[in-house]
């Protein structure tokens, strides 16, 4: 019995011994406790997503409009003018005046005169006297043509006539009225030593002409 009293009085003198060296942990009521400011949050990696075409199905993307650029459509064809554009208006505007536009004024034939020379051919010089529209003349001498079409431009040019002893007749015949109309030219005759024998200018009708006669002597 002593002993069983002196075990239990051991175990109880061990006991109040060891309390003080307990330690509590107390919380004061209201204040939480903060997360570490080091503490890294985990989350899990999603698959990256491919897209997919019906993610470009969708009716609100704008549609571009290329049907006008500045104002102008982008399929209408430029306009382009050739250099010539206009020229033959402005030539029948300048030339038809009021008496040009009655040609029958211009339907008669003219005479340049009648000479006596004793060279052997004249050098017949002619040009359009007025802006160059696509006048036209044919040559003719005592009746046979020596030049069939030649066209009248701003600059002189020339051919050689021969002639025969006795009567020559050169007709110069008006072959169109160019663009602007009537047909306009200037004519100079010159002998073989160069003398001038005639100059004059006509405003003819297609199918007139002007004569000149030449009588060459030995």
């Amino acid at each position: 019995m002593r002993y069983t009293i002196l075990v239990l009085f051991m175990v109880i003198s061990f006991g109040s011994f060891a309390q003080p060296f307990e330690t509590t942990k107390t919380v004061e009521l209201g204040i939480q406790p903060q997360p570490d400011v080091n503490e890294i949050e985990l989350r899990p990696i999603l698959p990256e997503k491919k897209p997919s075409i019906s993610d470009f199905e969708s009716n609100e993307l704008p549609t571009p409009n290329f049907s006008k650029t500045e104002g102008k459509s982008i399929f209408e064809k430029p306009e382009f003018k050739t250099p010539n554009e206009g020229i033959a208006d402005k030539l029948n505007k300048s030339f038809q005046s009021e008496d040009r536009q009655n040609l029958e004024e211009f339907k008669r034939n003219q005479y340049f005169g009648d000479y006596i020379t004793t060279s052997n051919h004249v050098k017949l010089v002619y040009r359009d006297h007025l802006a160059f529209d696509g006048d036209r003349v044919q040559v003719l001498m005592n009746g046979r043509v020596i030049a069939s079409n030649i066209l009248l431009e701003s600059s002189y040019k020339h051919i050689l006539i021969d002639l025969k002893i006795g009567f020559n007749k050169i007709e110069i015949v008006a072959l169109n009225q160019g663009t602007s109309g009537p047909n306009t030219a200037e004519f100079q005759v010159y002998d073989d030593k160069g003398n001038l024998i005639n100059s004059n200018q006509w405003e003819l009708a297609t199918g007139y002409k002007g004569t000149i006669i030449l009588t060459k002597e030995e």
